[in-house]
């Protein structure tokens, strides 16, 4: 049982070197790599407004981004395979409960943690990082 809670200690303090500090934004590149991701998600949307604002954030990012916009390539393949293999997130509407509403901003927000698309995003940003300099 010791071994366990050690086990279960170390494990915890490793985790606890890679937390973000409450203060401390996300570094420039991975705001901009994750950013780009959600848009990509975005623009494979039924919804016209949704992949409009999915297309303009997209453009946004790539104007501000530093380095090779090819470090994006594999995210954007990525999401594209996530999004066909997954359905869009469905809630209740508690003014039609005969129907769901299609929640597709959430379903690209989460799109991020998805492991395919969180290694390619991992990465770009390990690509991009260089050409960001110090943050």
């Amino acid at each position: 049982m010791r071994m366990v809670c050690i086990a279960w200690g170390l494990a915890l303090a490793g985790c606890a070197s890679s937390v973000n500090t409450a203060n401390a934004p996300r570094p420039a590149v991975q705001r901009d790599v994750e950013g780009y991701a959600i848009a990509s998600c975005m623009t494979y949307q039924a919804d016209a407004f949704t992949k409009d604002q999915g297309d303009a954030w997209g453009a946004v990012i790539v104007q501000r981004m530093k380095g090779d916009l090819d470090a994006m390539a594999e995210i954007a393949e990525q999401v594209k395979r996530e999004n066909a293999a997954s359905g869009v997130a469905v809630m209740r509407d508690e003014s039609e409960p005969q129907k769901g509403k299609v929640l597709p901003i959430l379903h690209c927000v989460e799109m991020i943690d998805r492991p395919a698309v969180r290694a390619a995003i991992q990465k770009a940003v390990a690509a991009l990082r260089p050409s960001y300099g110090k943050e």
